[in-house]
C-alpha cells in the first residue's frame, strides 16, 4: 500500500511538473503579427495569433511598424559611432568616420573628441 501511494504521488508530481514546463512563455508582438500579415499566411493563423496577442493591429499601425525609419546620416551617424566608442576599448571607427574626423578643422575635431570624452 505504501508503495502504491508513493508511486501515485511520484506520478502526480511528474505530470504536474510536465504541465508547468509546457506553459507557453513565448512573447507575442504586433511587429511579428504585421510580418506574418505581409507574408500572406493563412487567415486562420492570423486569427490565432491575434487571439494570443489580444488584438489585431490595424493596417496603419502595421505600415508604420514595418516601414524603415530614415534618419539624417551625416553627423548623426558619426556621433552614434563616437558614443559607442569607449576609452580603452578595441572598437575602431570605420574608414568613413575617420575621414570625416580628418576633414574637420583641428579646433572642431578637438571639440568633437572632447564632447565624447575621447581627449
Amino acid at each position: 500500500m505504501k508503495l502504491l501511494v508513493n508511486a501515485v504521488v511520484s506520478l502526480t508530481a511528474l505530470f504536474s511538473l510536465n504541465a508547468l514546463a509546457s506553459n507557453n512563455s513565448y512573447v507575442y508582438s504586433n511587429i511579428e503579427y504585421c510580418q506574418l500579415q505581409s507574408q500572406a499566411v493563412a487567415s486562420s493563423q492570423l486569427d490565432a495569433y491575434a487571439r494570443k496577442l489580444g488584438f489585431a493591429p490595424g493596417v496603419n499601425e502595421c505600415r508604420s511598424l514595418l516601414q524603415p525609419q530614415f534618419t539624417a546620416q551625416g553627423e548623426l551617424e558619426l556621433s552614434q559611432q563616437l558614443r559607442q566608442l569607449k576609452r580603452g576599448s578595441v572598437i575602431r571607427l570605420n574608414k568613413r568616420a575617420e575621414q570625416k574626423l580628418a576633414a574637420l578643422p583641428a579646433a572642431e575635431r578637438a571639440e568633437v573628441l572632447k564632447r565624447f570624452g575621447l581627449r
